[in-house]
């Protein structure tokens, strides 16, 4: 029998990776718990300068602008569509090898509680779109692909989405500090406003079980929470149970 894939989806710093761990550490290891492995994406500086593009081109959408300032604006428009593209590509392929790992992990029996599927990456996507960070032309191009690379894949069985509003989810960035994620936790960026928009519509025209945890008065760190959402996983995944026992 194969194993059970659980997907925990969630803003950037909602508490995914906290989670996966906690399952797996609940289940006795009958989950083992499989983080986003994009080494790559941070070892060549690649979300830092996404980061820094996207949020200088927003800073300047909207002005009306002249001469060399319009000069200046066609450059970071130009760099904001470069690393747009550029940061979905990477974290695409990335979670594409992740995804044959996790096939292998699955039909041998092993569950696996996992920190972002590769299908969450349809959000970042559209909002990269929305907000001119990817061209129209290119997200085409990204959905062919999605479509036809994704054709019989792994689904998850569950889709765990933690819901965080955006000052709490700013608050974490801030004591976590990561410094690629610095521009996110300015007060005027939008960036995770922006993504907290697509989320709840995504998981629920999703196609996938998926159950639906507000993070505001929990703590998977301290294990508050934690046995609702194991409840929540029994109730919407048959035979499940056998995995806490």
């Amino acid at each position: 029998m194969d194993g059970y894939l659980i997907s925990i989806a969630g803003n950037i710093a909602a508490g995914k990776s906290t989670l996966t761990q906690a399952l797996e550490k609940r289940s006795g290891g009958k989950i083992v718990s499989f983080l986003e492995r994009v080494d790559y994406v941070k070892e060549n500086g690649y979300l830092q300068k996404y980061y820094e593009a996207v949020s200088a081109y927003d800073r300047l959408k909207g002005k009306k602008l002249t001469g060399k300032d319009r000069a200046s604006f066609l450059e970071v428009k130009e760099a904001a569509e470069y690393w747009g593209y550029k940061i979905q590509e990477t974290y695409f392929l990335s979670r594409l090898l992740d995804l044959g790992v996790l096939s292998e992990m699955l039909r041998e029996g092993q569950s696996v509680a996992q920190d972002r599927s590769i299908y969450e990456d349809q959000i970042f996507t559209k909002n990269s779109n929305n907000n001119e960070y990817i061209t129209d032309e290119d997200y085409r191009r990204y959905l062919d692909l999605f479509d036809l690379v994704m054709a019989n894949k792994p689904v998850p069985d569950l889709i765990i989405y933690l819901e965080s509003d955006v000052e709490a989810l700013k608050s974490r960035i801030m004591e976590r500090s990561r410094g690629e994620e610095a521009e996110l936790a300015d007060p005027a960026n939008h960036y995770l406003s922006n993504l907290n928009d697509l989320y709840r519509p995504w998981i629920m025209k999703s196609g996938f079980p998926y159950l639906i945890i507000d993070t505001e008065e929990i703590d998977f760190r301290t294990g508050k929470g934690l046995e609702a959402v194991v409840q929540g996983i029994v109730q919407q995944v048959p035979g499940a149970q056998t995995l806490f026992e």
